[in-house]
């Protein structure tokens, strides 16, 4: 591996740390001007801080997987593209949609 290639991997490694504790802090200062006016909570430190984020991608991020494998990934659906359906599905898939939705979505 090159000097060149080593520092460029090393640069990202440090600017990737520096990001995530920068994210904390970002938390902190929000949580700290809007939670505490909105609804009255208390002010939180920097390792309050921290562990809300660790909760917070524990509960909702899938962990620190992939970035966006959360629950918009779990829930894609590739199998109908609009593609594989012929026009007289398409035809009673809109007529469907007129009896099931006409009196509610004011079509």
């Amino acid at each position: 591996m090159s000097s060149k290639r080593k520092g460029k991997k090393i640069f990202i490694g440090l600017a990737m740390v520096i990001i995530f504790f920068l994210v904390i802090a970002l938390l902190q200062f929000l949580w700290n001007e809007l939670m505490t006016d909105i609804f009255g909570l208390k002010s939180i430190s920097y390792w309050q801080a921290f562990g809300l984020f660790i909760l917070s991608k524990i509960l909702f991020g899938r962990g620190f997987g992939k970035p966006g494998a959360g629950f918009r990934q779990r829930f894609k659906r590739t199998d109908i593209t609009g593609e594989d359906i012929t026009e007289e599905q398409k035809d009673r898939l809109r007529e469907e949609w007129k009896r099931r939705f006409d009196n509610k979505c004011g079509f």
